[in-house]
């Protein structure tokens, strides 16, 4: 890489505002894999420009402006090795790996994130095979989970192929707010809200940009006031468990972009408000991890099951709930 030398990866037209916007918060709402902390971190560097100027974090785009977003990595899919990032290895062959995903890493390089990813991990992993790892399938950055990669591009086609057909998929478990007294399908379309952009929303049958999104679920515990549940997803909308469950007034805890980051249910007295603070702090995000995973083998055709233990955070909130 020629020392200093700036890669301009992305232009972005301002024409969607009435008033001026703080460029971090626009950038934010354009770009939701990166957050305003990343955003900000550019623009210091002089990585972000306006007309071809150096601006501040305070700096308020208006319309008609132009933001390009210069890296000094030649592409944001350059994939730079990061071996601090220690991949966690359920299982392994000659053609792909499934990974148990950390809650509160992002799974590949976007805007802003260029070498602190799972993927980075995964580059520095493999360099000694001069192989290179292929995305499947996403996970949330703050859900944990089973995730399949590939080693080759042909096996990425046969596996993504397998999930479009429902021959391979992921079953979850979820802490959610509220009594959920009997198993059932969530069956409402899911787009992203564009007044509360990156979020998404429940839209209503006659909308045209809410997508099919279908969720079964079953009650695997009850508790005075929150649900331990499983969900099977019939499709695989952006952040449709959350959304499906906000739906019905029981956001999962700790999510932060869907509300259930705060105590919404039970009694207010000091023992009760302490034991939901104690819970909280548990998630770094939403309480959600994808625990089981199945596929069939591409080259060999038999099937792979796998299954994760709940992860400590959860152990933990069991205890907390279960505590009259």
């Amino acid at each position: 890489m020629e020392k200093n030398k700036l890669y301009l990866i992305k232009t972005k037209r301002v024409k969607d505002i009435r008033n001026p916007v703080r460029i971090d918060y626009y950038l934010k709402q354009h770009f939701p894999d990166t957050t305003r902390n990343s955003f900000q971190k550019q623009i210091r560097q002089g990585l972000i420009r306006v007309n071809e100027q150096i601006v501040d974090k305070g700096y308020r785009v208006k319309i008609g402006e132009t933001i390009r977003i210069f890296s000094p990595f030649k592409s944001k899919l350059a994939w730079i090795p990061n071996p601090e990032i220690k991949p966690r290895v359920v299982f392994e062959d000659d053609v792909l790996l499934v990974l148990d995903k950390p809650a509160g890493i992002q799974v590949h390089p976007a805007t802003g994130n260029y070498d602190n990813t799972l993927i980075n991990g995964l580059v520095a992993y493999l360099e000694d095979s001069n192989l290179r790892p292929f995305l499947v399938h996403r996970l949330d950055k703050f859900t944990e989970g089973l995730m399949v990669f590939a080693k080759s591009k042909t096996i990425q086609e046969k596996l993504g192929k397998q999930f479009k057909q429902g021959i391979a998929g992921r079953k979850y478990k979820a802490l959610v707010w509220g009594r959920l007294r009997e198993p059932g399908t969530i069956d409402k379309p899911i787009g992203r809200d564009k007044q509360k952009s990156p979020v998404f929303r429940v839209y209503d049958s006659d909308e045209k940009d809410g997508k099919t999104a279908v969720t079964h679920f079953e009650i695997d515990r009850e508790f005075a006031f929150h649900s331990l549940v499983s969900c099977k997803l019939e499709t695989g909308r952006t952040h449709q468990i959350r959304v499906h469950f906000q739906s019905l007034g029981c956001p999962l805890v700790g999510d932060f972009e869907y509300g259930g980051n705060k105590i919404l249910k039970g009694l207010n007295n000091p023992q009760y408000l302490k034991k939901m603070d104690e819970l909280l702090a548990l998630f770094k995000g939403q309480a959600l991890v994808a625990n089981e995973l199945e596929f069939k083998h591409p080259i060999s055709g038999e099937q792979m099951n796998f299954k994760l233990d709940l992860p400590d955070a959860f152990v933990k909130a069991i205890e907390i709930l279960e505590v009259r």
